[in-house]
């Protein structure tokens, strides 16, 4: 009677542990390079980062493993972080320069005001050279008029000024370009530091 009772528990323990293995079995669900839909109890390490499911032997799915991200999506978001941290950096950098819109447009007055009085010195540079440049051409008129040859010197220094127009004309344009570019910087330092004010006074 005792050797029974003592089989029928070993044969329960392994009744058990038998159901146990089963009820841990699973099974991997993936694509192969057919484009079928395979389920193996192991899955291929080439196959894994294409991603899969675990499947229990009843057909559950228990887990579901995304595929991983290609070099581009990575290299996405890279750049999506990158962005990110300069776009907070920039905006720490305005709340620490500026307390006000207002402190923002008296600096954009301020810094426009001094482009553009470099830009009337050049322009009044400008006039002068060209004034200068009259004069000679004036007096070498006057003399081949008179029948006299004009002197080198004169013609010499009518193309060194020549060029020093063409400098200053494209210091003027270098100027007016700066101009420009720091206004809009200015506007675009006003747009998000209205946005960054906006957004704390909804928090």
């Amino acid at each position: 009677m005792r050797k029974s009772v003592l089989w029928f528990s070993v044969s329960c323990l392994l009744g058990l542990a038998s159901l146990a293995q089963a009820q841990e079995k699973v099974y991997y669900r993936y694509t192969n390079d057919e484009g079928v839909q395979v389920l193996e109890d192991r899955i291929p390490p080439k196959y894994v980062p294409r991603g899969y499911e675990v499947v229990s032997m009843y057909g559950e799915v228990l887990k579901t493993v995304p595929p991983a991200p290609s070099d581009e999506e990575l290299e996405a978001e890279a750049r999506e972080r990158q962005a990110r941290q300069a776009r907070e950096a920039y905006e720490q950098e305005l709340k620490r320069r500026y307390s006000t819109v207002k402190d923002i447009e008296d600096a954009k007055r301020r810094s426009l005001a001094e482009l553009q009085g470099n830009i009337s010195i050049l322009e009044s540079n400008l006039s002068n050279v060209r004034l200068q440049i009259r004069d000679l051409e004036s007096r070498a008129a006057r003399l081949e008029r008179s029948g006299q040859e004009v002197p080198e010197s004169v013609l010499v220094n009518r193309g060194t000024l020549k060029t020093e127009v063409q400098e200053i004309q494209a210091q003027i344009r270098h100027r007016q370009e700066e101009y420009d570019e720091v206004a809009d910087k200015f506007d675009q330092d006003i747009e998000a530091f209205a946005e960054i004010r906006a957004a704390e006074g909804r928090r």
